[in-house]
Parts: C-alpha cells; sequence; structure tokens
C-alpha cells in the first residue's frame, strides 16, 4: 500500500480519513502542531508517523512530505463567530501560506499526487446554476469573509500549479452521521446535496486516490 502524509488529521474529518486508511492498511506521516489532540489509538498505531510543527514551518512540511506516495489534506477553516471576530482585523491568509509551502515541498520531494478538502466557494466552471450554492457562498463571505477568502485563495493556488495532480473535493455542509454512499459531480447537477457525512468523504478520498477519476478537477463530493 502506499504510504500518504496527511495534512489536517486533528480535526474530526481528519481523524475520519486516518482511520479509514489505517484500516486499509496505508501508512501515515502526520503533520500536526499539537499532537495531544490526536486519540491514543492513532499515535500507538505503528503504521502512523507523527511529525509536530506547523503550516509555517517548511522543514516539518518537507519532512512530512519525504517518502510519501501522496498528499491527502483535510485543512480548512473555522468557520465560528470567533473566526469571524478575528477577520475583521487579521486579513491574513495562514491556509493559503500553508498550501504553498506544501505545493513546493511536492515538487522538491517530487510527489506528485494531492486530493485536498474544498468548500462550494471554490469555482467550477463545470458547475450548473444553483441557489442554494449562491446563499451558502454568499452567506460565507459576507459573515466570515476572511475564511472566505483564504480557502479561494488555496483553491486558485492548487489549481493554477503546474506540477500536482491534485483533485480538490469540495463540500457544502459536513456532517457527523454514519453515511453510507458517497458521490462527485457537479453543482447544480442531477441528484447532488449539500450534505456529506464525514466518514463519506474519507472514503471518497481513498477511493479518489486509487481511481484518478478526477485529476485536475474539483467535484462536490456528497453523501446519497
Amino acid at each position: 500500500m502506499p504510504h500518504l502524509a496527511i495534512f489536517g488529521g486533528t480535526g474530526p474529518s481528519g481523524q475520519c480519513l486516518i482511520n479509514e486508511a489505517l484500516s486499509k492498511n496505508y501508512t501515515l506521516t502526520l503533520l500536526v502542531r499539537t499532537p495531544s489532540k490526536l486519540p491514543e489509538q492513532i499515535t500507538s498505531n505503528p503504521s502512523v508517523s507523527i511529525i509536530t510543527g506547523s503550516l509555517s514551518d517548511m522543514e516539518a512540511i518537507t519532512r512530512t512530505i519525504h517518502g510519501a506516495d501522496a498528499v491527502l489534506s483535510t485543512l480548512g477553516p473555522r468557520l465560528s463567530l470567533s473566526t469571524a471576530l478575528h477577520g475583521l482585523t487579521d486579513h491574513s491568509t495562514p491556509l493559503a501560506d500553508g498550501y504553498q509551502l506544501i505545493l513546493q515541498a511536492m515538487q522538491t520531494e517530487g510527489v506528485k499526487r494531492l486530493i485536498a478538502l474544498g468548500t462550494v466557494s471554490n469555482e467550477n466552471p463545470e458547475d450548473h446554476s444553483s441557489v442554494v450554492r449562491w446563499c451558502l457562498v454568499t452567506a460565507v463571505r459576507v459573515f466570515l469573509h476572511s475564511a472566505w477568502r483564504d480557502v479561494v485563495q488555496y483553491g486558485r493556488e492548487i489549481q493554477e500549479n503546474k506540477f500536482v495532480e491534485w483533485t480538490i473535493a469540495r463540500v457544502a455542509r459536513l456532517t457527523n452521521s454514519e453515511g453510507g454512499k458517497v458521490e462527485a459531480g457537479v453543482v447544480g447537477g442531477e441528484g447532488t446535496s449539500v450534505f456529506v457525512a464525514r466518514k463519506d468523504l474519507a472514503r471518497w478520498f481513498l477511493q479518489e486516490l486509487e481511481k484518478g477519476e478526477w485529476i485536475r478537477k474539483s467535484p462536490i463530493v456528497y453523501s446519497k
């Protein structure tokens, strides 16, 4: 099985991805700022290596990616009141800045495959008109502008990269349900939904890694 570098592993979606990858016997290297946020069942697993560092630490990012066959990332902004208030004075883009370093390290290390989490704020020219998407994106853009700006910027950085074979798995609303069947498509397409279970998203990441059906594309991923 391939060896995976995973970013965003301490979040709920990241932990679902880690558990799904371990169930399929992948070996993993995780970059985390605070290892104590990971459950003991992950930190004690012999198939998991943990690098302590931040998204501004190029050396730690490079160590995480070194020897990997692919990079999987569930990095994303926190959508909360504190994020909104902080964004009124702080116009930084930590995720976009971090992805710049990740993409540089991937090229240095010769790792081409990237599957990253995005949102419906990331544009896809194949999307259809959707009032629901417009409402969701407008709400985030107005009330969580700093988060919206960060997501849009890192999406563009990934999409404009000529070296990496990227896929951006766009989501609208993540849930903690058990899920079941997961699909991908375009916004406004027949049968698409705005909801995706985190466990379904994790399964989809690994399905896409194995099949490569959405390379250099940004589908919306949803539970059926």
